[in-house]
């Protein structure tokens, strides 16, 4: 059960999401939010002071409090804020995070087979013997690309990885719902597995950037059919 003061926080960052009100303009004062809420002024404060540290917003003492142009000045606080109250993710966001994927995991998967080529392979071995079900390949899909991330060297990689882990596993399980999206995955895994057990880490680079491409989309795609204005978790 949420605590009072998070029940605020979520309706707050989703009430920014939608722009209302705008970067630049007054957030409503706590007297009048705590009326809004039926929540005391304390509670309201414990929540602001939560989205200050995330960055959506300019608490100043005995002035009113100014929302940030928060796209320009956030950084990965204010994205797990968006993913830890959101219930309804914008899939522009989303989409813009696997793009962001596209760009490292190629990278990641290269330096992955050339150096920790047998424990890549033993991983992707693994894939043979999954359950066709969602959660079992969401599971392994995110700890294939957690351990690439690791085994390439870069310790930049993992920390970007595991700050997207809760997003990540709530597009995983509404993606690999559907049966085709599984087939791609299988797909992916074993030309993956292919060009590691012959030490090609070019070869996996380019099997890595297609297989995001394709699952980048992919999920324009479903986006796109369901009609969906956000993606709901």
């Amino acid at each position: 059960m949420k605590k009072s003061y998070e029940v605020v926080e979520k309706a707050l960052v989703d009430a920014l999401l939608k722009g209302e009100p705008q970067p630049g303009s007054h957030l409503a004062s706590e007297r009048d939010l705590a009326a809004q809420f039926s929540v005391s002024r304390a509670t309201v404060r414990e929540a602001l002071l939560k989205l200050q540290k995330s960055g959506w917003i300019s608490v100043q003492q005995r002035h009113a409090t100014i929302v940030n142009n928060f796209w320009s000045q956030g950084d990965l606080e204010l994205l797990s804020s968006i993913i830890r109250n959101s219930e309804h993710f914008p899939p522009d966001l989303a989409s813009h995070l696997l793009e962001l994927r596209l760009q490292f995991a190629p990278d990641y998967a290269r330096r992955a087979v050339q150096n920790a080529p047998e424990q890549l392979q033993e991983h992707l071995l693994r894939s043979k013997r999954l359950s066709n079900g969602a959660g079992a390949i969401s599971r392994y899909d995110w700890e294939l690309h957690l351990n690439m991330a690791i085994w390439s060297g870069n310790k930049i990689y993992p920390l970007i990885m595991n700050s997207f882990a809760d997003l990540y596993f709530k597009l995983r399980g509404e993606f690999f719902a559907r049966e085709e999206y599984r087939r791609e995955a299988r797909e992916f895994y074993r030309a993956l597995l292919q060009a590691t057990t012959v030490r090609d880490a070019d070869a996996a680079e380019a099997i890595t950037r297609t297989g995001m491409q394709q699952r980048l989309e992919t999920f324009k795609r479903h986006a796109a059919e369901s009609g969906n204005p956000a993606v709901s978790f």
